[in-house]
């Protein structure tokens, strides 16, 4: 039966299955373009997919080379529509494009399920463990002498506090993006 997905990027007209064009036996691809960079993308399929069934979402920016993908997550017959923010996974090469391509590829639920979505981009990762380096170095400098009872005004840190952050911060990006620093007071 023929496939019933379509997407969206907001403000824009819905993307109907036909405009989609079939590159393997389980996978489609559609050019979009806009005059704003793209940084949202809505999918949802209006037929239901077998059980176990999904479609990968994919994106990637010109010049379309099989490095350039960015795997989004998945729409399922438990989550038959999403909403991928796309301005998470851009890196410094892909800039804020407006014009991407979005693939579609059907495979089996567990597949996917087993490969996470990517939230943020490794420029992302790598710009807050810089940035975490550098508050660590910074606090650091201000320790204590001699390695005793800090004085008034100081504080004691673990020696490893700066990797416990990273490992935190890096789930938090793979869990939710980078949603999580609005989130937060």
């Amino acid at each position: 039966r023929p496939m019933s997905f379509h997407c969206i990027v907001p403000g824009h007209p819905p993307v109907s299955a036909n405009a989609f064009k079939q590159v393997a036996s389980n996978r489609w691809i559609v050019t979009l373009e806009c005059q704003e960079a793209i940084n949202e993308v809505v999918a949802f399929v209006t037929e239901p997919l077998e059980p176990s069934t999904a479609l990968g979402c994919h994106i990637a920016s010109p010049p379309f080379e099989e490095s350039s993908w960015h795997y989004l997550g998945a729409i399922t017959a438990q989550a038959p529509s999403v909403v991928f923010k796309t301005r998470l996974v851009w890196t410094a090469r892909d800039a804020l494009p407006t014009c991407v391509q979005f693939g579609i590829e059907l495979q089996p639920t567990a597949q996917l399920a087993a490969r996470p979505a990517e939230m943020v981009s490794v420029e992302v990762l790598e710009a807050g463990r810089r940035i975490g380096k550098d508050l660590y170095e910074y606090v650091a400098s201000f320790a204590a002498p001699g390695g005793g009872v800090p004085p008034p005004g100081y504080i004691v840190l673990r020696g490893d506090v700066f990797e416990r952050w990273l490992a935190r911060f890096n789930d938090k990006c793979a869990r939710s993006g980078l949603d999580w620093l609005y989130n937060s007071g």
